[in-house]
């Protein structure tokens, strides 16, 4: 029987509810408001302009680095991310995370992080949960590709499927990559992402709820996989 050789995993919204976000940059804007005597919805409309501008010009990399735009936008410095208690962190796992990674943990199976952010914004938090002996590596924004551009998946050419939430991103950027894509849909309708693409138009190879599905689903699909090889 076939045996899955790699596959890819988003991260915000498909295992974790955006960390960055919520520990990070969410927080410093907060302190930046407060300091300014001005509103974080008006910072961060400044510097949700920025990224869109960003992404219109095709800089769809330097969009999602926030460091650069929070300078841009805001003339300020927004610091990396710092350790923080890993117990944070863990109430941002999706829950149906679990099942998913332990089983991952008893495969012979590579498995690595693809996001349209940057690696070095995601890294703490993989790294503090653990998460780091799972997943080989992280491929970010810093490729110089973001979904849904196909050359991102072509930094580890072997995955044979991508699992993710956003269909805009997830399911066309795996399409277009000529990978399996799998999207997960927790919520009918939420398809997320930059651009508005119709599931009528673009459809996943398949579509989960949860993510305790995947693992019968990969099992399953790699015996088809065989099958349809033959």
């Amino acid at each position: 029987m076939h045996r899955l050789r790699m596959i890819s995993v988003d991260i915000d919204g498909t295992l974790l509810k955006n960390p960055y976000w919520r520990l990070h940059l969410h927080p410093w804007l907060d302190q930046l408001a407060r300091k300014e005597q001005t509103s974080v919805a008006e910072l961060w409309s400044l510097m949700e302009k920025e990224s869109i501008r960003r992404l219109r010009q095709g800089r769809k990399s330097a969009a999602y680095d926030w460091e650069s735009i929070a300078q841009k936008a805001l003339g300020r410095t927004l610091p990396p991310p710092v350790p923080i208690d890993r117990r944070q962190i863990l109430a941002l796992v999706f829950p149906d995370a679990w099942p998913f990674l332990l089983w991952l943990q008893s495969q012979p199976l590579l498995a690595v992080l693809i996001t349209n952010g940057w690696s070095c914004h995601q890294q703490p938090y993989i790294a503090t949960l653990g998460w780091d002996v799972l997943f080989s590596r992280i491929i970010g924004a810093e490729s110089g590709w973001v979904k849904p551009d196909p050359r991102i998946f072509a930094q580890a050419p072997t995955i044979d499927c991508h699992i993710g939430d956003k269909v805009a991103q997830d399911v066309l950027g795996a399409r277009r990559a000529h990978i399996t894509s799998i999207h997960l849909s927790r919520r009918s309708g939420d398809l997320g992402g930059w651009e508005p693409l119709s599931p009528s138009v673009l459809r996943p190879d398949f579509t989960i709820s949860s993510l305790q599905a995947l693992p019968n689903l990969l099992e399953s699909w790699s015996g088809i996989h065989a099958n349809n090889s033959n």
